[in-house]
Parts: C-alpha cells; sequence; structure tokens
C-alpha cells in the first residue's frame, strides 16, 4: 500500500506525519495555534496504514515530547500568535493538565490566561463516566491561551460576544448590544468515547470549540493544529475561510476529509439550559400567534428591553409569524418615537442657544 503523504481540500492542508519537525511551513507563518494533544492515557489510535499507536508514555517521556512539538510551533508562530491549548484531566491523572501547560511554557510561550471549556451542564451535552462511588464526573476541561509576545498580540471579545440581558447597558457600556462572553465558554460535547480502537481518533472537540477561538483574534489568515486528529479544528477554518494546517501521524483519511466538510454547514447554536424550553416556547408562539391577543403599546424603556429580549429568543428560534411580527412592530414604533423625541430635544436646545 502506498502511503499518502498529505490532504489538501479547498484552503485546508493535513500533513500526515509527526508534528515534531514542521519544515513544511515558514518561520513566523501561523496566526493561532488551536489543538488538543494526546492525553498520554492508553487510549489507541489507528491509521490507514494499519498502525497503532498506545497512548501511554512514562509521563516525563511525554512532557518532553510535547515541548519539543511546542518549541517547533514556536517557530512557525507569528510574533502576534495566540495559541489555544486544549486539555483536561482525567480521574487518575488529576493535575497532569497543569503539567502540560507549564510544558508550553518550557518552550518560551508565555500563558496569558485559562478558559474553562464546559462539555455538559444540566443535561446539555455528554461526558465519559468516571466519577463512581468516589469523585464527581468530570464536565469540563482546561483552554489554555497562550502567546508568543505579550506586547504584539490581540483578542477581540465581543466577536464572540453575547447580547445583554439588561438592555438598558446599551450606550452605557457597549454602542452595540454585546458583551464579553468571559471565560467559561459551554460548548457541548457531542460524543462519548466508546471502543478502545476506533476507526480515527476517539476525542475530536466540537468544531465549535476551534470555531470560537478563532473568530476571537482579528485579522486571522492561518491557523495551524499540530495534532490533527479528525481536524476539527480545520472544519472550523473552512467556515470561516481562512488557511488551515494540520499534522496527523496516525490518519484516518476519508474521516479526516468528511470531518472538514462539516464546517460547510456548521452553525453556531445558543444553547439554553431549561428543559424543554425551546418546546414549550414555539407552542406558546403559535397560541399567541392564531389568538386575537392585543400587545400593549410601549410606554417606557423598561418595555422596551423586556419587549427586545423577547424578540431575540424568537428570533434565536427561528419563529416568525404575526405574533412575532406584532411584537416587532412596537419595538420600531417606540425606537421612532424615541428618536423624535431626541431630535425635539435638540431642536429646542438649538433654539434657546439661538434666542
Amino acid at each position: 500500500m502506498n502511503k499518502i503523504l498529505n490532504l489538501k481540500f479547498e484552503n485546508q492542508t493535513v500533513f500526515f506525519k509527526s508534528s515534531e519537525d514542521m519544515s513544511e511551513l515558514e518561520d513566523e507563518s501561523i496566526d493561532i495555534i488551536i489543538t488538543s494533544p494526546p492525553y498520554n492515557r492508553g487510549k489507541a489510535y489507528t491509521s490507514d496504514n494499519g498502525e497503532i499507536h498506545d497512548d501511554k508514555m512514562e509521563e516525563s517521556d511525554y512532557l518532553s515530547f510535547l515541548t519539543e512539538i511546542w518549541k517547533e510551533c514556536y517557530r512557525v508562530a507569528k510574533k502576534s500568535a495566540v495559541f489555544f491549548l486544549n486539555i483536561g484531566d482525567s480521574a487518575s491523572d488529576q493535575g497532569i493538565s497543569e503539567k502540560v501547560a507549564v510544558s508550553a511554557a518550557d518552550a518560551s510561550w508565555m500563558r496569558i490566561q485559562d478558559i474553562v471549556w464546559v462539555k455538559s451542564f444540566l443535561g446539555k451535552g455528554h461526558y465519559t463516566p468516571s466519577g463512581g462511588s468516589r469523585r464527581l464526573n468530570n464536565l469540563w476541561e482546561h483552554v489554555y491561551l497562550l502567546v508568543k509576545n505579550r506586547n504584539e498580540y490581540k483578542i477581540d471579545p465581543k466577536a464572540i460576544g453575547i447580547p445583554y440581558s439588561d438592555k438598558s447597558n446599551i450606550g452605557r457600556y457597549s454602542n452595540t448590544d454585546l458583551r464579553d462572553p468571559g471565560n467559561v465558554w459551554l460548548i457541548p460535547y457531542t460524543k462519548t468515547t466508546g471502543a478502545k480502537i476506533k476507526k480515527g481518533h476517539d476525542a475530536p472537540f466540537p468544531i465549535g470549540l476551534p470555531y470560537r477561538c478563532i473568530k476571537m483574534v482579528p485579522n486571522v489568515e492561518t491557523v495551524l493544529d499540530p495534532f490533527g486528529g479528525t481536524c476539527s479544528t480545520l472544519a472550523a477554518c473552512l467556515k470561516l475561510g481562512v488557511k488551515g494546517y494540520a499534522y496527523e501521524k496516525y490518519p484516518r483519511a476519508e474521516i479526516i476529509k468528511s470531518r472538514i466538510l462539516e464546517g460547510k454547514t456548521f452553525q453556531e447554536s445558543e444553547e439554553n439550559l431549561i428543559p424543554h424550553l425551546e418546546l414549550s416556547l414555539r407552542l406558546l408562539n403559535d397560541i399567541l400567534s392564531e389568538s386575537s391577543i392585543f400587545l400593549r403599546i410601549i410606554k417606557s424603556k423598561t418595555e422596551l428591553s423586556n419587549y427586545q429580549v423577547l424578540n431575540e429568543v424568537l428570533n434565536n428560534l427561528n419563529i416568525n409569524n404575526s405574533f412575532k411580527r406584532s411584537l416587532e412592530k412596537r419595538i420600531e414604533l417606540f425606537k421612532e418615537s424615541l428618536n423624535k423625541k431626541e431630535e425635539q430635544e435638540i431642536k429646542y436646545r438649538q433654539t434657546k442657544l439661538d434666542f
């Protein structure tokens, strides 16, 4: 069997080799690095060539191996580069994630912040049960934010911002209905691990994770994942129209191509944590749309804020019926009255000045 050296798909490239040597990439050519290295827990990986890698090294060898790869990442990273390093602790190796973060610091990467990726919360998302009768299940992982140069990098939190719950804050803290989402991200994990040896890697992170990382960094052109796995990072790159590179020593080419293609149809969704909320809202909205209910006129900015919140929820559910249109009309009418009032006040003040 001829060994495939790489896979190129649109503006995405996967090199089927170890990232210990990334000579295909030039010095200071990468804007963002996003990766989740092997967790070194005895999970086995298989390739199209029948190779099997048992991911269980001595801890010192494992950390040294990672440091060498982080050094190569440092070489290809621009001075303004941002490095998002995802790693989680398991029941049997609590604290290993911190040691992995230190291995990146040993390669000269500077640690800025720890982002908490919540994989499952209040029934949303999946996780691998590991609690039993001695500990609680672990529902989150680290995403360490590291940089090459503290003075050169930039991030834009509002690029992944969330709306204000209190709309009166618009104009007070921001000119738009967006606020910093903070460093705790709920991105539900869609799969749990199963068989020890799978057709591909058994721990693909959701596309939403690299997607959010890329969106947060301004003017991104090139992204690298030195531990490509199924290449979720490149799926996010495809969606966002940026050039992506990945390295994977134990590739499953068709699985990788299929995963990258998922980027074309990927849609970021806003998660709610109330059981049956979406169904209940749809049913209520349908009932209101079919009834002769009359929406009262908005009389205050507080009422406007409440109507805007309701309208935003219905937008997120892609609801568009007579009730929704009536709601939007009330909002627009009140905004128009506010604008007219403001114009009159400006005109009055100008008249006083002229006088």
